[in-house]
Order: structure tokens, then sequence, then C-alpha cells
């Protein structure tokens, strides 16, 4: 029975009780959960100044000002006013990588697969990269006592 991680009407005994070992995984990649904008540039203010920008997420609605002085960030209300600093605050810290706070967080259990560890591998071909050095090294070795006699 396949379980799709984002129907929570769906109840097996793979959702409730999971069998071995598990580990969370988000529902959406960090990626998935950034903020989208459209951008709309702003009346500049003078010569010399910056050119400011409005960004508006179109999925929470959120809005910021760019540029008001060189590299600020303001977060803005709905009715494009300077929202108190605590809200201000956290608004800023999601405008680069996210999330937006239209994704909800959800986190699922998904099986561990039991791999096979690569460690033996490796040391195997690390033996049979030696086992051909040397033996490279005995025949030439060899050789060279068998001209020189």
């Amino acid at each position: 029975m396949q379980i799709h991680p984002f129907d929570p009407s769906v109840r097996s005994s793979a959702t409730t009780a999971p069998a071995g070992r598990t580990r969370r995984r988000m529902a959406f990649t960090a990626e998935e959960t950034r903020h989208h904008f459209a951008i709309e540039a702003l009346e500049k203010p003078g010569a010399f100044r910056p050119q400011p920008y409005l960004y508006t997420c179109v999925r929470c609605r959120w809005i910021f000002r760019l540029n008001d002085s060189r590299g600020s960030i303001v977060a803005l209300d709905g009715l494009g006013r300077r929202l108190a600093e605590p809200e201000n605050a956290k608004r800023i810290v999601t405008f680069h990588r996210g999330p937006c706070p239209a994704f909800p967080v959800i986190e699922y259990l998904i099986p561990e697969v039991e791999r096979e560890s690569r460690v033996p591998k490796f040391i195997s071909t690390v033996v049979h990269m030696l086992r051909g050095i040397t033996a490279r090294h005995r025949s030439r070795t060899r050789r060279q006592e068998t001209t020189a006699a």
C-alpha cells in the first residue's frame, strides 16, 4: 500500500507505528518554501540615491521595501506602513531564504534503508592498488637484476 505523506486521513500500520528505523523529513525543500516575489520599481528620489523597490510575495502577500537607504529592507503591512519592530525583524529574516508563511510546516516519517557500508569496498580498492604498485616495483627490480648479471 502506498501512503501519501500529505494526507492526514490515511492511517495504516506504516504511519502509526513504523517498523524499523525512521527519520523525519520536511514535506517541502528549502528552495520550495522561499518567497516568490513580484517586483515593482518605485520612483527614484534623486540622481545619487539608490533605486527603491517594492517586493510583494505572490504567495503570502507580505510586502518589503528595499533600498530606502542603500541595502535596507523594511517590512510593510497591507497598507504600505512600516511594521512594528518585533514583527518587522521576523519578516525580514525570511526575505532571502524563506520560509514563506504560505507553507505549513509538515513533517513525515520515512523508513531508513539499510545501506551497505562503503568502507570494505574502499579498503579492498586501496589494497588492490597497493598490490599493483608493489608488483610493478618487483618486476622492475627483477629486470634490473637480470640485465646487470
